[in-house]
Parts: C-alpha cells; structure tokens; sequence
C-alpha cells in the first residue's frame, strides 16, 4: 500500500456526470481527482441526446462549440408498423424556439464524443483522468475521508476532504456508504443496444419498428462515429442470451425480416436492464453521490445522463464554496433540490414509457416527436423549465418582476449602461461568480468580491425577466436565481450572501 496522498475531492467514474463535475471543480481551482476502472476510454454512442439546459451547461463550461463539430445532422426518423409499411417520417430532436433559450432542441453527439471534448477541457485545466482504478473502501473522520484504490499491481490511498461517486447503477461508493437505492426491477424489460455496422439499409433516415412484441427495435445512422446505433428488446423470458451481432440478427430476422440487411463489425454490445430507482438521501458525511449512482429510471425522453449532469452542475459551485470556508451546511441544499428532481424523473419516465407502449406505431411517431417538441404530457424533457422554487436559496424579495427566485436565469440580449456596450447575458453569467443584474435607477446595494455587478437595459432583457420599473436579480454560479424582486435595500444582496460566505 503507497502512503496516502492527498487533494480536496476525489470523483469515482470519469463518464459526462464526474466529468461534468471535475471540470466545474477544475475552474474553480480545487484540487481533484478524477479515477475510472476502466482500462481504456469507452467507445460507442450509449447516451446520445444533449438536451437544451445541458447545452447551456456545456457552453458555460467551455465545451459546447467543440462538441457541435460532433454532433449529427438532425435528420428524418421513418415509424415502421408491425407488417413494415412506412407509416411516418418525421424530424424528431429539432424543437420550436423558446424564448430566453439559446438551445431549445436537443444535439446528438455519441457519448464517447461528450466524454472526449469534456476530457480535454479537464486536461486545461491541469487533471487528467486516472484510468483503471478499481475503488475498493473508504474510511471518512471528522476532517475528511480516505479512499482505497487498486490499481495495476499497487494499491493507493487517497485523503481528501470529500469524495463523490459517479459510478453509475452498481456505485460501489454508494453501497460502501451504506446508502439505500430503493425502487424495483423490471426483470422481463432487458434491451440489447450498442454500435455496429449495418449493409443493406437505407442510411439517410433512422428506423424505427415501434409496435411489437417486447417494445421498439430502431436503427439510426451515426456517421460521425462510422456506426449505427441499435435499440432492441429481448424476449421476456430470456436471461443468458450472448451479447453478440449474431443475437441482434436474430431479433431483427423475428421482429423485421427484412431481406439484404446484414451487422458486423460491432464497436460495442450491453443489456439494458430497466430499473426504477433512487437513493434515500445523496450525502452519507463527506460523501456524495450524483448520476446513475443516484437514480436511475425507464429510458423514455432520454434523461438520464441530462439529469446526472444537473447533479454535477448544482453540486459543483456549492462544494468548491464549501472548500473555500464556506458552511458545510451548504452541502445539505444539493439533496434538497436534486432529490424531487430525481423522484419527478422517475415519475415521468415510467409513465412516459407506458404512454409510448400503449400505442400503434404511427401514435408512437407523433408521441415521441412531441414529446421532444415541447408538447410531452408528462415533462419538460428539455431541462429549460426546471426550477428550485422553494429551495432555501431562493429568496423572493416581493413581486414587483416577472422572474422568481429559483427559476432558470433566461437568456437574451441588452446593453450594459456602464459601458454603452449590447451584451448577452448568458455571456455576463459565465463563470464562476454570483451576477447581479440591475434594471431601472434604484441604487445598487452592497455586493461582495465575487459578484459581479451589471446595469442593464433594453426591451428584450425587460420583457425576459419581466421588469416594468425597477428590478433585481441575484444569480447563481449554476445559472439560476437567487435572489429577486423589484425593490430592494442596501444590504439585501449582502444579507442573501452571508450565510454562504467563505474565509
């Protein structure tokens, strides 16, 4: 065993969450780890789909430009019903403007893209990923936690001060820190999906057979990575099926027997195993959980991966704040305000999912454009209209405006009276600071060292944050507002940021 080394937080699983997460901290200037047991980097599309909330995190952190170059063309999805008559060609991920929302459709980029564009803006800032640590314990004290890995032929401790687990469904640090993960398993809902090479089909659309036995089989054209990416249901009563092309062709064969189509050349095969369920609190001390490692849900409308980056997002700021002197009660408001967004996911996904089944092929194609136009029964898949109303870090100073505290800080674009400039106000909030926006005459109240102060004019950013007069608006590191209203003291801001000051 090497003698402990040590930083400020050590993350398990280096997927889009802990990456997220790491590169928050990175900027941030805390000193962290990231480690993942795998071998070598993974391949393969898995999650595919950036929803328009995860994109304005992207930009923020100074990835979204590089992953566009990645991105596939939006492109026609044709529904299939069970006798293989063509019964819709529709365009699924664009989604109409929304205002105050830069990114309202969704970007599909393979995940081993998002992984790699998010790596290398980690390495800017000074960390790499540790490949082909296997986390085996830890041991946590009043003043920080040591955690246990096994690499390639030595074993090595680290202390840190907190660690957090983004290690997907099976979190070897959530079951070491004893933390439940309630819920059921639909053990006759398994799905084979991965990346492959398909001959015989047309490549300028993706097809879907969206009504049969077992639920959907699609194929869509990847041609940034040079794949196909497949969903495919196994049989119910199934179990010890091989993981292979050979399995795929059969399903294909049974389900859709369409002549010609041959696989090969796979770059990777899972078994997706429907599960529904979340943790019973997020923190056991100095450790943390976000991602997978902390809910995981039916994969209908494509949330999983969005929701575990909003998880690093929230936790980011506040633990790097925490790091700095500020309270460690500061950590406590992270479960508060992910964990309904966690339990209203579950709660969608389910019964979005039932709502696709129940369905022909062609009410499929229209439930499932829908729902990625804005127009879903059950959620905003898009992430823009999520909100922390209610949160004790929203404080609402009365309703003299339109916006509220807790809500999403929209975008759009104005001049910034000190300067005579036009600005763009998510320019203006990117980074690691509190932003103040002032509208109107009324005085500017005491502020600290990291918040950064505009003035603000013009009728677009009047009409987005709903300000007739006077306004204020306090907003968070993570783009959401703290503090709001349309009068305000001279110690208002000062009072909001006291209790969450650092040394």
């Amino acid at each position: 065993m090497e003698a402990a080394t040590a930083t400020e937080v050590v993350i398990v699983g280096a997927g889009p969450v802990g990456l997220t997460l790491a590169c928050d901290l990175a900027r941030r200037g805390a000193g962290v780890r990231i480690i993942d047991r795998a071998e070598k980097f993974q391949v393969g599309t898995r999650a595919r789909g950036v929803r328009g909330r995860t994109q304005e995190v992207f930009e923020d952190l100074g990835v979204l430009d590089e992953l566009r170059k990645h991105a596939e063309a939006p492109g026609t999805s044709r529904f299939y019903d069970e006798d293989g008559n063509v019964v819709r060609d529709v365009v699924m991920y664009d989604a109409p403007p929304v205002p105050g929302a830069p990114y309202p459709g969704s970007l599909m980029a393979g995940q081993q893209f998002t992984e790699a564009v998010l790596r290398e803006r980690l390495a800017s800032h000074g960390v790499a990923v540790e490949l082909g640590g296997e986390f085996t314990g830890f041991r946590q004290d009043r003043d920080g936690v040591t955690a246990d890995f096994r690499f390639s032929g030595r074993r090595e401790e680290i202390r840190a001060r907190y660690l957090v687990g983004c290690d997907g469904a099976g979190s070897t640090v959530r079951k070491r820190a004893g933390i439940s993960f309630l819920g059921e398993t639909w053990e006759r809902q398994r799905m084979l999906f991965g990346n492959l090479t398909v001959d015989g089909l047309d490549d300028s659309v993706a097809h879907l057979w969206a009504a049969g036995p077992g639920g959907m089989l699609s194929l869509a054209p990847m041609p940034k990575s040079g794949t196909w990416f497949f969903t495919a249901p196994l049989p119910a009563e199934g179990g010890g099926e091989p993981v292979s092309v050979e399995a795929f062709a059969d399903i294909f064969a049974e389900r859709v027997g369409l002549p010609g189509v041959t696989f090969r050349d796979p770059v990777y095969l899972s078994v997706y195993q429907v599960n529904i369920r979340m943790v019973d609190r997020y923190r056991a001390g100095r450790v943390l959980l976000a991602g997978d490692a902390a809910h995981v849900h039916p994969p209908a409308g494509g949330q999983g991966m969005n929701t575990g980056v909003q998880d690093a997002y929230n936790l980011g700021w506040k633990l790097a704040r925490v790091l700095r002197g500020a309270p460690e009660s500061l950590l406590d408001t992270y479960e508060e305000e992910r964990m309904p967004v966690a339990r209203h996911v579950l709660d969608t996904t389910v019964a979005r999912g039932r709502h696709w089944a129940a369905a022909g092929a062609a009410q499929v194609a229209d439930r499932m454009r829908g729902t990625f136009e804005g127009k879903d029964p059950f959620s905003d898949v898009s992430g823009l209209s999520l909100h922390y109303r209610g949160s004790s870090l929203a404080r609402q100073l009365d309703d003299g405006i339109g916006v509220r505290a807790g809500d999403r800080a929209p975008d759009a674009h104005g001049t910034d009276t000190a300067t005579g400039e036009q600005v763009r106000l998510f320019d203006l909030l990117r980074g690691t600071h509190f932003t103040l926006l002032l509208f109107g005459s009324r005085p500017a109240p005491v502020a600290g060292e990291d918040v950064h102060v505009h003035r603000i004019a013009g009728d677009e950013a009047r009409e987005r944050y709903g300000v007739k007069d006077d306004g204020l608006v306090l907003v968070r590191p993570d783009g959401y507002i703290a503090l709001a209203g349309g009068a305000w003291g001279d110690r208002s801001v000062a009072d909001y940021l006291a209790p969450l000051a650092v040394e």
